[in-house]
């Protein structure tokens, strides 16, 4: 009991964080139990990375007084609800590292990227990025290529230490910035990991869609 007390108070503490350090709608998901995410489905496609007990993305809230009643009851995993602070350009984790080095070397910041379980990487760029994304998918031939775009209606995995995820938890890849809360802008992100994701010879089938 102590130690899921602790681990409620850890994951608490990191949606605490998001929500009122940085400005993030946090949204309560799914844990694991016991081997099992709290849904009880036993065929869970994403144990933890979902919104658990019944809510919503539209459920997502910035209030303090909020976030200490939802972790307060259960070791919930933290989603942050994307859309409103920022989108989410997801890809394949290999394709993302490439990116993340190509950015510095342009000069370009990556800005906050979380590498999540399922060996990918999701940047945080400023909200909006929908036109981006179809813009460059569709005039560089590159529709096949395995990169996401996740805006309103989304949620996306947060680090919060080990606990609501039960296996492997996501992890900052590149962790925000303490002193700057600006995030990229979509297009110098997504003209990166496309460039990446097409001139990779060595994984090529990594890239494509599935």
């Amino acid at each position: 009991m102590l130690v899921r007390r602790r681990t409620r108070a850890a994951l608490q503490a990191a949606a605490l964080f998001y929500a009122t350090d940085r400005g993030w709608p946090v949204v309560p998901g799914a844990y694991v139990d016991q081997g099992r995410c709290s849904c009880r489905s036993p065929r869970c496609p994403e144990p933890g990375a979902h919104p658990g007990d019944g809510a919503d993305v539209t459920a997502a809230s910035r209030s303090a007084d909020v976030i200490r009643a939802w972790w307060g009851r259960r070791p919930y995993s933290v989603l942050l609800a994307t859309g409103l602070e920022f989108d989410v350009l997801d890809a394949p984790a290999h394709v993302g590292y490439a990116a993340i080095h190509e950015l510095g070397h342009l000069g370009f910041a990556s800005g906050p990227v979380v590498h999540v379980p399922s060996d990918r990487l999701l940047f945080l760029v400023r909200p909006g990025a929908r036109d981006v994304y179809w813009y460059t998918i569709d005039h560089n031939d590159a529709a096949h290529v395995d990169v996401r775009h996740h805006g309103l209606g989304h949620v996306t995995p947060a680090p919060a230490g080990p606990g609501g995820f039960g296996g492997v938890e996501p992890r900052w890849a590149v962790a925000p910035d303490p002193a700057d809360r600006r995030l990229p802008e979509a297009v110098e992100v997504l003209g990166t990991l496309v460039r990446c994701c097409l001139q990779d010879p060595t994984a090529p089938d990594t890239c494509m869609r599935r």
